[in-house]
């Protein structure tokens, strides 16, 4: 009896810090790339979120450089009324592998009341003729605010 005890503690210690771990808050900027079916990590040297608002509307240009040089661009405009939702999203890549087309948001977080910049992050999708090929992390950052 007392093994079963110690087991189910066990399991319940296991859960605990599985259930944990995915509550950190990660901090980088995540590019992977669809290469042949796989998605395929890319490393972010840097990155720039800049942007304005006007009333329910805010448009950002996110920026990343890779470890090739290669820039990846996106340009958003989200809306809020009152949840934040993406009205349009075009991204592209400037560099050996140019590509360009529609941004979808998988989720997307707005911080940011009337008197403060706001903050844009999240996961997205780049889609280049209506197929994947990247996934990206934003951080929450404040727009206007270079990072790195």
């Amino acid at each position: 009896m007392l093994s079963k005890v110690k087991k189910f503690i066990s399991m319940h210690w296991v859960l605990i810090i599985m259930l944990s771990g995915g509550c950190t808050n990660n901090d980088e900027p995540l590019l992977d790339e669809l290469v042949n079916g796989v998605y395929k990590s890319r490393t972010v040297t840097d990155y720039q979120v800049n942007g304005t608002r006007d009333g329910a509307t805010t448009e950002v240009s996110i920026k990343f450089v890779l470890e090739n040089g290669e820039r990846v661009e996106l340009d958003l405009e989200v809306v809020y009324n009152p949840t934040p939702i993406l009205r349009s999203g075009f991204w592209h890549v400037d560099g050996k592998h140019y590509g360009s087309g529609n941004v979808l948001a998988k989720s997307l977080k707005f911080l940011g009341g009337q008197g403060e910049a706001p903050s844009i992050g999240g996961r997205f999708e780049l889609e280049e003729r209506s197929r994947a090929r990247f996934r990206i992390f934003v951080p929450s950052r404040p727009v206007n605010q270079a990072i790195w």
